[in-house]
């Protein structure tokens, strides 16, 4: 049996409220509102032990986005468990529906959501015959070195969740550059050109400019690479990898434990880049998300969750 409530919270949510007989109740709560290129949160949560689901957002036959819960011990009078849905910044704004999956498949609760819309602004570069080289030339190692951080991206480590709260910037007093998701079509030194998409921000900062970690996380990669230079890549959570590119110094090394605020390199101009500046990309299971969001909203904030829960449970009386 389940029962829907309403509330608001930032936009509206749904929240289904599910009964299993001769068990504990567990409630699950997704909002109605879901954002491309975003690191959306669902929970589920249980007086007794943590709720194990997946979650599902489709839009007819087309998986858009399949995400299984994580345990989130934290202080709360709830065990709650979290699942992150994240889908491509392109996906069309429109309707969708949201399921909600116990672990053998079945399906506990399912909702109407709508995928908002987002507005890419266009930006053209262009590349004089080197960097045209450097990114539309095939080459052994740029398909090595992709391969290898795709592996990362892949990586799930359920119990590595170093981080919650809001993210620091990496840099200080820098202004940005390129936003997240911006169309670039990039003219070649022949003429031709190519479209793609921004996955970062990037920040103005001139060679030497300290980078800081944004959170706390795990060092996975910190390494020279042929398109994105010296590069880290830390781990935040199961699945949440974020990146530095193009830097001109590495300060950390692989296997590094890291908190926000320490000193992951120096800003460069290493790699495919026209000038000096830092990428700064999030990425979620190899899909990339808008790193500023967590600037402003935070990942799996305690006292927001909390909040939201009571005044739910208020609501079941």
């Amino acid at each position: 049996m389940s029962l829907a409530w309403s509330s608001r919270w930032v936009t509206l949510f749904v929240v289904f409220l599910l009964v299993v007989p001769a068990q504990a109740v567990a409630r699950t709560f997704a909002p109605v509102s879901l954002k491309p290129g975003a690191l959306n949160e669902v929970y589920a949560w249980d007086d007794q032990e943590f709720p194990v689901f997946q979650v599902e957002l489709t839009r007819g036959s087309t998986v858009l986005a399949l995400s299984s819960s994580l345990i989130w011990p934290h202080e709360s009078p709830w065990k709650i468990s979290v699942a992150f849905l994240a889908f491509d910044v392109l996906t069309k704004p429109g309707p969708a529906r949201l399921r909600f999956l116990n672990a053998q498949g079945k399906e506990l609760a399912k909702q109407e959501v709508e995928v908002t819309p987002r507005v890419l602004p266009v930006e053209h570069i262009a590349l004089d015959r080197q960097m045209s080289t450097l990114r539309a030339v095939p080459d052994p190692r740029k398909d090595k070195e992709a391969q290898q951080i795709w592996r990362i991206y892949q990586t799930l480590n359920k119990t590595n969740l170093w981080a919650t709260g809001r993210f620091e910037l990496p840099v200080t007093g820098i202004p940005y550059s390129a936003s997240f998701g911006d169309e670039r079509v990039y003219d070649y030194s022949d003429g031709t050109t190519a479209s793609d998409y921004h996955r970062g921000t990037d920040f103005a900062a001139p060679v030497g400019t300290p980078v800081y970690a944004p959170a706390a996380g795990l060092v996975v990669l910190a390494a020279e690479r042929m398109l994105t230079g010296n590069t880290v890549v830390i781990e935040h959570a199961p699945g949440l990898y974020s990146d530095y590119f193009h830097l001109s110094k590495l300060e950390v090394k692989l296997g590094d434990r890291v908190k926000a605020g320490d000193l992951l390199g120096l800003s460069g101009k290493t790699g495919l880049v026209t000038g000096p500046h830092l990428h700064w990309e999030l990425r979620y299971q190899g899909v990339p998300v808008d790193a500023l969001d967590l600037v402003t909203e935070g990942l799996l904030d305690t006292e927001r969750v909390n909040t939201l829960i009571s005044s739910i449970e208020r609501k079941r009386g």
